[in-house]
Order: structure tokens, then C-alpha cells, then sequence
């Protein structure tokens, strides 16, 4: 997956609903409803050269 799919995965990612436990609500991409956020972006994480951390300032 290139740079421009991800964000745009990111994006889609942002309009997910979370709990309160920081879970989804809905499933999403490779992830079943009930996934930990933090778990996803650990995988957006490996996937990007920088890591995640430029796109969370």
C-alpha cells in the first residue's frame, strides 16, 4: 500500500466511531468491530517509512 492509500485509509479511519474503551464500533478495513484503536495504528505505524508520529501533531 503507497503513502496516498494510507492517508486515505486514515482519513476514513477518523469518521470511525470509538467507545469509551477506545475500541471501534464497526468493523473497519482489516479490523473487526471491537479492535482497539491503538491497535490499528500501531499497524499504520509498521506501514509508514516516518512512522506515525508525523501525522499526529
Amino acid at each position: 500500500m503507497n503513502i496516498k492509500e494510507l492517508k486515505k485509509l486514515w482519513k476514513e479511519l477518523e469518521e470511525i466511531p470509538v467507545d469509551s474503551d477506545d475500541r471501534i464500533e464497526r468493523d473497519f478495513y482489516l479490523w473487526e468491530k471491537g479492535t482497539g484503536k491503538f491497535d490499528i495504528w500501531h499497524w499504520f505505524d509498521e506501514e509508514l517509512p516516518q512512522g506515525i508520529a508525523e501525522w499526529l501533531v
